[in-house]
């Protein structure tokens, strides 16, 4: 009997922040800022469908949050992390597998200057551009940066498009999702763990695989699983599903 398991985005998928949360709807904390105040919430729904996972099958987290970050999320993932949009792979126990040291620290480490470059050029123009900037590492290596819009998400819309028409290093790779936008390296992205962690799992028999994710940049790591599933209303149902609106 195969195993079931579930690769899984967090945010805007299995929890959001409460002006994401229907109104009018019961929901729980599901997450906490650096303060320990309640951020993020779970519908009932959402609730159900992670108790559904979690008893019948293997949930592994698969964010951009930083550890730290996930850390702060109340629910309790026993198995495998994808952290760090993909960079950062940890086992149960909390170590980096052997094979991390040799095949994707060496993208790390050969991206790191590109990382710096890059940091230096979106801090340069992040008070006039409105929106703060800020680099993730893991150990002393560089994983990506993360830059946030102070208020109107169009500011990252217009900087998406400043740093496409520039010209972005063949090894770096951009994720832009509403109020999100991270540089980070090809080859260390959410796709690549998904399917090293896969195929780790599977050397204990065979396995179903079932991705959950909410935006456009999820994509990628949906099709590695034999199975994808995307919550209603999503970016992703919104911009494929609409033409097949009722």
């Amino acid at each position: 009997m195969p195993r079931i398991v579930i690769f899984l985005d967090l945010d805007d998928t299995i929890l959001q922040t409460a002006p994401k949360c229907p109104p009018a709807e019961p929901v729980e904390p599901a997450a906490v800022d650096r303060a320990g105040r309640a951020l993020s919430f779970m519908t009932r729904a959402q609730r159900r469908l992670l108790a559904f996972w979690l008893e019948r099958g293997t949930v592994i987290p698969v964010t951009g949050r930083t550890d730290e970050a996930l850390a702060r999320v109340t629910l309790k993932f026993e198995s495998w992390r994808i952290t760090h949009h993909g960079a950062v792979i940890r086992q149960p126990n909390d170590r980096l597998p052997a094979w991390w040291h040799d095949e994707i620290r060496p993208l790390l480490v050969a991206a790191q200057p590109l990382l710096w470059e890059c940091a230096a050029t979106l801090e340069q123009g992040a008070a006039t551009g409105g929106y703060r900037v800020r680099s993730h590492a893991v150990d002393e290596w560089l994983t990506y940066i993360s830059v946030k819009a102070n208020a109107d998400e169009a500011a990252l819309t217009e900087l998406r498009a400043r740093l496409v028409a520039a010209g972005l290093p063949g090894e770096l790779a951009l994720h832009h999702n509403g109020n999100n936008l991270a540089v980070t390296v090809r080859g260390a992205q959410k796709h690549d763990a998904v399917r090293r962690v896969a195929a780790e799992l599977e050397r204990d028999g065979p396995i179903v695989t079932i991705g959950a994710g909410d935006s456009l940049t999820d994509i990628p790591f949906l099709r590695v699983c034999d199975f994808a599933l995307a919550p209603r209303d999503s970016q992703i149902q919104r911009e494929t599903w609409r033409e097949y609106a009722p």
